[in-house]
């Protein structure tokens, strides 16, 4: 399975690897989307426009993981 910042790089097109502090900053706000309402497919997506500058700047060939599965894995760092 990839790193988790290779995952999210894939899943919002981003140009380069988030750092795991990033990818717990995003995590983090993910969740906090998610309490306030917001479904989490969307959440993860409205967070990744805040966190990321390159937010949906590149195509990859690859189905990126569910944001599920990417939660966990920062979960499990």
């Amino acid at each position: 399975m990839a790193n988790i910042g290779n995952a999210l790089k894939i899943k919002y097109g981003l140009g380069h690897d988030p750092s795991s502090d990033k990818a717990q900053e995003w995590a983090d706000l993910v969740r906090r989307y998610v309490r306030d309402g917001m479904p989490r497919e969307a959440a993860g997506e409205a967070a990744a426009k805040v966190l990321f500058r390159d937010y949906q700047t590149h195509v990859y060939a690859s189905e990126a993981d569910t944001l599920e599965m990417l939660l966990q894995q920062v979960a499990d760092k």
